[in-house]
C-alpha cells in the first residue's frame, strides 16, 4: 500500500492568477484524515496509474490546465481534491470536486480530467477493476490586484501614446478583443482597467487589471490584448524617452444576438 499513499498523496503547485471560495468546514487536516481513511479502505493489490508515473502526471496537469481569473487581494494556495474513477479499460470517468471552492477553477479541474489519457487500471486478485480515486492538487493563487512595478514618473513633457493615435489604438483593440465564450454565455459585459508600462524603448511591460474583477474570463482577454500590443511611442522628460505607467479601459460590449 507505500504506492498507493504515494500516488494518492501525491500533491504539486500549479502558478495561477486568480470570486471567493465556497465556505468549507472541513479543516485541511481534516481534509488529510478522511482522505487516510479511504485510502485504508480501498481493495485493491496494485493501484492505477497515469501513463509514466507521478512525474509525467504532474507535467501533464501542469502543461494543460486552463488558468481562470479569479479576484484574489492576496498570495495564497489552496488544494483542490478531486475525485474520479479509474474504469478497468484505463479510462477516467466521473470527475467531481470534493470540496467545492473557487467555482472557476473547480471547473477548470474538472475539464482538465475528463481530458485526461487512460491509466493502467488497477487489479484484484490479478483483474482490472474499476477503483476511485481522490487526487490533491495543490494550486498557488497569485495576488491578481497587484499594481506593476511602481516607476517613478515626474511632469513628463510627452505622456505615453499609441502609434497612429486614438483611432489606430481603438482599430487594434476592436481587431484583436476576443470576447470570451463563458461570458458570452453568462451575459456579462462591462470594462476593465488595465494599467501597464511603456518602456522607454516603446515596449509593454507590467501589465496588470485594477479594480473589481468582472470574471467570466474578461480580464485575461484584456490582459492578453495589451500584452499583444506593438511598441508605442515613450513618454518623454527632457526630451529624453522614459518609461512611464499608463492605463486603458478595454470595454467587452454584448455580443449582437444571432
Amino acid at each position: 500500500m507505500r504506492f498507493l499513499s504515494f500516488a494518492l498523496f501525491f500533491l504539486f503547485t500549479i502558478p495561477l492568477l486568480a470570486q471567493v471560495p465556497a465556505t468549507d468546514s472541513l479543516t485541511p487536516q481534516e481534509k488529510r484524515e478522511a482522505l487516510e481513511k479511504e485510502l485504508a479502505e480501498m481493495r485493491a493489490d496494485v493501484l492505477p496509474q497515469f501513463p509514466g508515473g507521478p512525474e509525467k502526471m504532474k507535467i501533464w496537469l501542469m502543461t494543460n490546465l486552463t488558468v481562470p481569473y479569479v479576484e484574489l487581494r492576496e498570495d495564497t494556495v489552496v488544494t483542490v481534491y478531486v475525485e474520479f474513477t479509474v474504469e478497468s479499460t484505463g479510462h477516467v470517468t466521473n470527475p467531481r470536486i470534493k470540496y467545492p471552492g473557487f467555482r472557476q477553477l473547480d471547473k477548470e479541474v474538472i475539464l482538465l480530467f475528463s481530458r485526461m489519457p487512460r491509466w493502467a487500471p488497477g487489479r484484484l486478485n490479478g483483474k482490472a477493476v474499476p477503483l476511485s480515486l481522490t487526487l490533491p492538487i495543490n494550486v498557488a493563487l497569485a495576488n491578481s490586484m497587484r499594481k506593476p512595478v511602481d516607476v517613478p514618473t515626474p511632469e513628463l513633457s510627452n505622456l505615453p501614446q499609441y502609434n497612429g493615435g486614438g483611432k489606430a489604438l481603438a482599430y487594434f483593440i476592436r481587431k484583436n478583443l476576443k470576447y470570451p465564450e463563458e461570458a458570452r454565455k453568462a451575459g456579462v459585459s462591462g470594462k476593465v482597467l488595465v494599467e501597464f508600462l511603456v518602456l522607454a524603448n516603446g515596449a509593454i511591460d507590467n501589465v496588470s487589471t485594477i479594480g473589481s474583477a468582472l470574471g467570466y474570463g474578461l480580464e485575461e482577454e484584456a490582459t492578453r490584448v495589451v500584452q499583444k500590443m506593438p511598441r508605442w511611442k515613450p513618454a518623454k522628460l527632457d526630451g529624453k524617452p522614459v518609461s512611464a505607467r499608463h492605463q486603458l479601459v478595454i470595454t467587452f460590449d454584448p455580443p449582437p444576438s444571432h
